[in-house]
């Protein structure tokens, strides 16, 4: 039960993580397909959300439902039922653990684009900052020469 009260823990932690990676990078990203992907990951990962917070009350009414049975023979029912269960619980958190790490890799890799995407632009910023101080003096002799245009 502890190895499950621990699992959960690292797994609300690994999402709140995520999330406030993906809510950085919504924040500066509005590029094109980036930001439709970016999009799709914060989807997946309200998804995640979702099952946790329904692993959470499945896992809540097995820690419950021992202490309501009303007698040794149920209580051992239960029991069995619930180490069943507990063990697909534990699968599901382990595979979820493997989306949450491809969630993260997905995650990373959308910001090592979008990085080189701004710095792109940041370039592509000083070029024409470059080009147009070289057409000001042009432009400026150019009105001097015909004032009227």
């Amino acid at each position: 039960m502890q190895d499950i009260v621990e699992l959960e823990r690292r797994i609300t932690a690994a999402m709140e993580r995520i999330t406030k990676g993906a809510e950085r990078l919504l924040d500066g990203a509005a590029v094109g397909d980036e930001a439709a992907r970016i999009a799709h990951l914060t989807e997946a990962l309200d998804e995640e959300r979702m099952t946790n917070a329904q692993l959470n009350e499945r896992l809540r009414v097995l820690r419950d439902a021992p202490t309501a049975a009303p007698n040794a023979a149920a209580a051992a029912d239960l029991a069995e039922d619930s180490s069943a269960e507990l063990a697909a619980l534990q699968a599901q958190l382990a595979g979820q653990s493997d989306e949450i790490a491809t969630l993260r890799r997905v995650l990373a890799e959308a910001g090592r684009e979008i990085s080189a995407l701004r710095a792109a632009r940041a370039d592509e910023a000083e070029e024409a900052a470059e080009i147009l101080a070289a057409l000001d003096p042009l432009v400026r002799a150019a009105l001097q020469e015909n004032p009227n245009a």
